[in-house]
């Protein structure tokens, strides 16, 4: 069975790029971000929560990496696919893939790693792990 999967596309814009006209390389790491989080909104699932006894639940990162194969530039297309490599105990690993249209035809330009990690934290910022939500297991890992 294939991974469970989700996929943008997006196309690069001047202001993500840096003085040699290449997208700077801290908005692999955006990007990665804005996969995770749309293939959440497509789940109605929030990535942050406050509760009224002021505990806060979200998401923060534990441990990212991106290696780059290719140069993109101002106005490429460009399709993200995030896929669920581990959900833990209390931890999500996504494996993403960068592909760049190059006249009709998808080439591997970037890949990139992040694990996240459920956690509470309370009123004095104090945050601990907790358990991934059964909607979060139940919408994004497999049968």
């Amino acid at each position: 069975m294939e991974p469970p999967s989700f996929t943008i596309t997006r196309r690069v814009e001047f202001h993500e790029t840096d003085a040699a006209g290449l997208m700077h390389f801290s908005n692999f790491y955006r990007w990665m971000e804005v996969c995770e989080h749309e293939w959440f909104r497509a789940h109605g699932l929030p990535m942050m929560t406050a509760s009224p006894d002021g505990l806060n639940r979200g998401w923060p990162r534990r441990d990212s990496t991106c290696t780059h194969l290719r140069p993109l530039r101002c106005g490429d297309v460009v399709r993200v696919r995030a896929t669920l490599a581990e959900c833990g105990e209390n931890t999500l690993t996504f494996a993403f893939l960068f592909e760049k249209d190059r006249a009709g035809r998808w080439t591997e330009v970037a890949h990139g790693r992040m694990t996240t990690v459920h956690v509470r934290q309370d009123s004095s910022g104090r945050m601990e792990a907790e358990p991934v939500p059964a909607a979060v297991r139940a919408a994004l890992a497999p049968a």
